[in-house]
């Protein structure tokens, strides 16, 4: 019995064929395998209109979607248009914010809050802080522990406090 090499090709691609045809392209076990990244997104923006405008914004330069949160690169939260709250990173998690790397809180009237880690609640639009922290306002300065901030009263409320407090007389020269 001879045995032509056109029927072992034909028969090896038919099984090649046979496994491809039979194969489940979307097996499970490979999705789940799979990191718990959903979507990763460049240059993410969250805005929140009201009648009167586009009132409060989120900008990312990457914003990583889990299952759960985001993860945000490069953000600039902007409230009313007159507070900036800048940070590194940032998780965004049932409507809180957590804040991390570098935290600067700018507002329009030239006050300005730097910290290390921050919680905002998106909700209740209030800030909080355990970290030190240190507020500057024109030469004056505010160092302090356990800041809670709340953006509607514009309220402010720390813990063990040291102020350093310049005024300006009369004649345009400072006092401390």
């Amino acid at each position: 019995m001879v045995l032509r090499i056109e029927y072992v090709l034909l028969l090896a691609v038919a099984l090649v064929f046979g496994v491809l045809l039979f194969q489940k392209p979307s097996d499970i076990s490979a999705i789940e395998s799979n990191s718990s990244k959903e979507l990763t997104f460049k240059n993410f923006s969250l805005i929140e209109v009201t009648e009167t405008g586009v009132s409060n914004q989120l900008v990312s330069s990457q914003a990583v979607k889990y299952k759960s949160h985001f993860e945000l690169d490069d953000i600039n939260i902007s409230y009313q248009k007159n507070h900036h709250l800048l940070a590194k990173k940032a998780i965004y998690r049932d409507d809180f914010i957590y804040l991390n790397d570098d935290i600067i809180l700018k507002r329009d009237d030239g006050i300005a809050f730097t910290t290390q880690k921050l919680e905002y609640s998106l909700k209740d639009k209030n800030i909080h802080t355990t970290n030190e922290f240190q507020i500057d306002i024109n030469e004056s300065s505010v160092k302090g522990e356990n800041l809670r901030y709340d953006f509607k009263q514009k309220s402010v409320s720390a813990d063990k406090i040291h102020a350093k407090i310049v005024f300006e007389d009369s004649n345009g020269s400072f006092m401390e």
